[in-house]
């Protein structure tokens, strides 16, 4: 709870809730950018519950409750599956790590699991970590209706736990089998043109992938930057590690480590065959799991090797150096000490060391760790400045917030350690300390909605709207709001002409990659941030002296699908329909009609 506060409508939460407001009012958005041409909310039942929920509830509610219990369902699963390969403090130590551990995944780190903003992701990660952990007690068919919940919610999260229970619950006669079985349907339902399944041997034409591949590079594994590529093989790493390392559930980490390689080889194979359906799946999202699993592992990992000798508990601090470094050289590091720990295990290799060497092994680790420590404190949000000025703006809860988000993983492990100690040597403290916890407990709970006069402002705003503003922009009217389509979603409920954001459902549909790049060059020329494209920022001499003038406006009016343009500066020479503020009255937005501009010649026709 304290380190996955609830962060409003950020980040892709946005585009769930305005998939949750299209479907109450299709109408208003048929021409907006992002649903004009479909997008992944075909393939999930998620933006129905959504919808209702907003309907009865409102969209602030709903998204909080929403959320909140998807949580609940995600730590409930989570700990039932973490209890299948562990007991007493050892499946509290990895339930504290894969919780409070960095969770971000991929290129750039954009997705992470158990997320603080309400997506169709979460929602499916607790089914998924449901059938992982049914198929570990051998409860094979309602893992696979777990499965089968996962995927109506979001088919690409529920496809790691699918390849789990298939490599997991199943023999190889077995597999075979179902392999067969497998493509035999896929093959019928191809051939039955049943979407998606009718594109499977569709390949993405050059237009539609160079488009794909500047907005969204993130999705091309041949894309990542080199650096990118460290932490899944580490993820590797430490599955094949313990996979060997840990006799009593090798089955399991081989059948993790399987499910990483089958997902990042599928995830290579786009790069040479650009399927439409492969690349739509993002096989690389295996990840996900990937990464719970690693962590369960690691503890695995630990509790078969901290105990064994001085030389083995040697070891596992050279690794734990190596993963805290393993963005930069940690993990070449990692490969040779992995191989150590593998000889320690199966060849029982201790080498004679001299005493000198602990002394200087054991002070090496301790330095990089301690400066990997110092590092992540000083450049995260985590200031020991009392006297800032940011930090005196911030509350107390806030506070406390920032400081379980940027060092839980460090602390409650420790936590957990001295609690442990503690109860073993005093039982009567456990009284009070179970007090402690319940007014923690009560603390962060009242706390976790993230409340600050903007954000209460906002909702507000979502839940009055604008009347005045909505009867001049009719539900069939297209409009364009610099940085301000979530405004025209979720205040206005009316469409977006488009935005950078807009365009991130291109992958889903050719025909939003062709209008996206054709609508975003025209805004250019206004000179705003989100007109632009490609994911990395180019801009070009014309587009820096790009600015909002009456040329620009006429431009871009000159679209005829296009109906308003918001701004917030008035243009000389063009008259505005109206003006409005959203939060401080001196904060005032202009409202330009499109129609009576295009009767003026387009400044940049020629161009």
């Amino acid at each position: 709870m304290s380190t996955h506060r609830y962060q409003g409508l950020a980040h892709d939460g946005m585009f769930y809730a305005g998939q949750a407001i299209f479907r109450l009012d299709s109408i208003a958005f048929a021409r907006d950018l992002f649903f004009a041409y479909g997008s992944q909310d075909n393939f999930t039942v998620f933006s129905g519950l959504y919808a209702w929920a907003v309907f009865k509830f409102g969209l602030p509610t709903a998204s909080a409750v929403m959320l909140a219990t998807a949580h609940v369902f995600w730590l409930s699963a989570l700990v039932w599956l973490l209890q299948g390969i562990f007991r007493g403090p050892s499946l509290w130590l990895a339930v504290i790590l894969v919780v409070t551990l960095p969770a971000s995944y991929g290129s750039y780190g954009l997705l992470s699991y158990g997320e603080s903003f309400l997506t169709a992701r979460i929602w499916a990660e607790a089914p998924s970590l449901l059938a992982v952990a049914c198929v570990l007690r051998g409860y094979r068919v309602w893992a696979v209706v777990a499965v089968a919940v996962a995927a109506s919610i979001h088919p690409v999260i529920a496809f790691a736990p699918a390849l789990f229970v298939f490599y997991y619950g199943f023999s190889w006669p077995q597999q075979l089998l179902l392999a067969l079985l497998a493509l035999g349907a896929i093959a019928g339902l191809n051939l039955a043109a049943i979407p998606p399944f009718a594109k499977l041997a569709e390949v993405m034409d050059p237009t539609w992938l160079g488009l794909a591949t500047v907005r969204s590079p993130f999705v091309f594994l041949d894309q990542w930057r080199p650096e990118e590529y460290h932490a899944p093989l580490f993820l590797l790493l430490l599955l094949s590690t313990t996979a060997v390392c840990d006799v009593t559930r090798r089955r399991l980490w081989r059948a993790a480590l399987a499910v990483l390689a089958s997902g990042m080889g599928l995830a290579l194979l786009a790069v040479f065959w650009p399927g439409v359906m492969l690349i739509q799946m993002q096989p690389w999202r295996v990840l996900w799991l990937g990464k719970v699993l690693a962590v369960a592992a690691t503890v695995a990992l630990w509790r078969t090797t901290w105990g064994g000798s001085p030389y083995s508990r040697l070891l596992l601090g050279a690794l734990l150096a190596c993963g805290l470094t393993v963005e930069s050289t940690g993990l070449f590091c990692a490969v040779p000490v992995a191989v150590l720990i593998i000889c320690w295990h199966t060849l029982h290799l201790e080498p004679r060391l001299p005493s000198w060497f602990w002394a200087l092994a054991w002070g090496a680790i301790a330095v990089v760790v301690a400066e990997n420590l110092f590092w992540r404190i000083a450049l995260s949000a985590l200031t020991l400045d009392s006297d800032d000025a940011a930090l005196l703006q911030v509350t107390l809860a806030d506070r406390l917030f920032i400081l379980a988000k940027e060092t839980g993983w460090l602390g409650f492990p420790a936590v957990l350690v001295g609690i442990y100690w503690l109860l073993r040597r005093r039982m009567a403290s456990a009284k009070w300390m179970s007090a402690v916890f319940g007014l923690t407990l009560v603390y962060f709970a009242y706390h976790w909605q993230r409340t600050n006069d903007w954000q209460t402002a906002e909702e507000r705003l979502q839940e009055a709207g604008i009347p005045e503003l909505a009867a001049l922009i009719q539900p069939q009217h297209l409009t364009y709001w610099p940085e301000g389509h979530h405004y025209l979603w979720f205040v206005l409920h009316r469409g977006s002409y488009a935005s950078f954001h807009q365009a991130a459902g291109l992958i889903f549909s050719r025909q939003t990659a062709i209008e996206a790049e054709r609508r975003l060059a025209r805004l250019k020329t206004l000179g705003f941030p989100d007109s632009r494209f490609a994911w990395v920022p180019i801009r070009s001499n014309r587009e820096s002296s790009a600015s909002a003038n009456l040329d620009s406006l006429i431009h871009v009016c000159h679209d005829p699908i296009l109906d308003y343009v918001i701004l917030s500066q008035p243009i000389q020479g063009a008259d505005s329909v109206a003006a409005f503020s959203l939060h401080r009255p001196d904060e005032q937005y202009q409202l330009y009609a499109c129609a009576p501009l295009r009767a003026f010649p387009d400044p940049y026709s020629a161009s």
